[in-house]
């Protein structure tokens, strides 16, 4: 019996003190991963060391017939051990009548989310997958000039499905590839895919890696200060769009006060943004990497509009917080990539570098994660900026990033900045540099 069907059966089945569950909502997942490592050049080594795992877990919902719930997390265990589980959960069980999570019946999106040759890399059939995306990062920091690589590539393989008392069914398998790499510490990067990555893609995106260190490798002297054109690079730009502009969309910062926007501000209309900017939701591309069918909670994956012309339209929410605004609940990516970005100033990353006058490419922050994501105002230092003058790099400069977020969002500097092989766009501000 699969793990799937030992635990849904388990909690059909179990009973105690003449208690049994009335409803349920299970999320389950398999998942079998391989994984090899470079660190400080060396392959393998004891902090990467090529691991094949295989692993199942989840989580459950239970009301039970007298009324209370419980939550717990499953792991693969024996019948019996699913037994204490339970048991457990059930000796646990508290008060709560705001819980009805538990979807009926309903039509999943069918979608193409999995590779049969990434599951076989992730259950270790293709022993030479993973070793010959490192030798070619090897063969990428030797062209470099760098003198330590560090490195990983992986392959997943996720089979999921969601169980509700109430007849709702989901299942799905999905696969992913990573790499990374970083170069003297100084240069770094990940890319991800369904698929495994063909040898000249992974050589293109490490030089792209390799082009960021040779930039960054020359010290140009003292940053500029005041007013300064920013790009952020997309690593960064995502950074800041997690901290202040998804951090006030998520459903709960809403409901409890913690927000930019209030639930007045999602009926009202009011523009909270440049009135060309936009995002919605993707996640139904076929082998998307940001990509899902369902969620956890039993939510079906839907393309949905946060922001329209400038209007904040409706947050991130799962079931909980969309009841308590009287919302419809809006399942959310949970990659970067199932996102799409609009605003009428749009540029390639040649343009935004390479035109006249002076700014600076921001490759990383610190200090992101203590700014106020309610304000937006941010003071963070930029250790790895590449200086560009009329079109030409000039080396790396240290500054620090000091501004509003939300007022870079209404500014009429502000421009999306399309890097190749990214999904997330760069950001081109005007920013107070000190």
């Amino acid at each position: 019996m699969s793990f799937f069907d030992a635990v849904e059966q388990a909690v059909r089945g179990f009973e105690c003190e003449g208690t049994r569950a009335q409803d349920f909502r299970l999320a389950m997942a398999e998942t079998v991963q391989s994984a090899l490592g470079i660190g400080s050049n060396r392959r393998g080594s004891p902090y990467e060391p090529l691991t094949v795992s295989d692993a199942a877990g989840g989580s459950m919902l239970v009301r039970w017939s007298d009324g209370l719930v419980s939550r717990g997390a499953l792991t693969r265990a024996p019948a019996a051990a699913l037994a204490e589980v339970l048991r457990s959960a059930f000796e646990g069980r508290y008060e709560d009548a705001d819980v009805v999570d538990f979807p009926e019946e309903a039509a999943v999106p069918g979608i193409e989310l999995y590779s049969e040759e990434t599951a076989r890399i992730a259950g270790g059939e293709n022993a030479d997958a993973l070793p010959q995306v490192l030798e070619i990062l090897e063969g990428i920091r030797a062209r470099s000039g760098a003198k330590l690589l560090d490195a990983s590539a992986q392959a997943v393989r996720i089979r999921r499905r969601v169980v509700t008392s109430r007849g709702f069914r989901a299942e799905g398998e999905s696969t992913r590839t990573v790499f990374w790499l970083g170069l003297d510490s100084l240069a770094f990067d990940g890319f991800e895919s369904r698929t495994p990555f063909a040898a000249e893609e992974v050589g293109r995106r490490a030089a792209w890696t390799a082009a960021d260190y040779a930039a960054l490798k020359p010290e140009a002297g003292n940053a500029p200060k005041g007013p300064t054109t920013v790009v952020l690079h997309p690593r960064t730009a995502e950074s800041f769009l997690r901290t202040f502009l998804f951090g006030s969309l998520s459903g709960s910062a809403v409901a409890n006060g913690r927000s930019r926007f209030s639930r007045e501000d999602f009926e009202s209309g009011r523009i909270a943004f440049r009135e060309d900017f936009s995002l919605v939701t993707r996640p139904l591309i076929p082998m998307g990497v940001g990509s899902f069918s369902f969620t956890d909670e039993g939510v079906l994956a839907r393309e949905v509009e946060l922001i329209r012309d400038g209007v904040p339209i409706t947050p991130l929410l799962g079931l909980k917080y969309a009841r308590r605004l009287g919302m419809d609940p809006t399942p959310a990516p949970g990659s970067i990539d199932g996102y799409e970005f609009t605003l009428d100033t749009r540029v390639s990353r040649e343009e935004a570098l390479f035109g006249p006058g002076r700014c600076i490419l921001v490759h990383s922050v610190m200090g992101l994660h203590t700014q106020d994501p309610v304000r937006g105002e941010y003071s963070v230092l930029a250790p790895q900026g590449v200086l560009y003058e009329d079109g030409t790099c000039q080396g790396r400069v240290t500054a620090t990033l000091n501004g509003s977020f939300f007022e870079d969002l209404r500014s009429a500097e502000l421009s999306l900045v399309d890097f190749e092989g990214y999904a997330c766009p760069g950001l081109k501000l005007l920013v107070e540099l000190s």
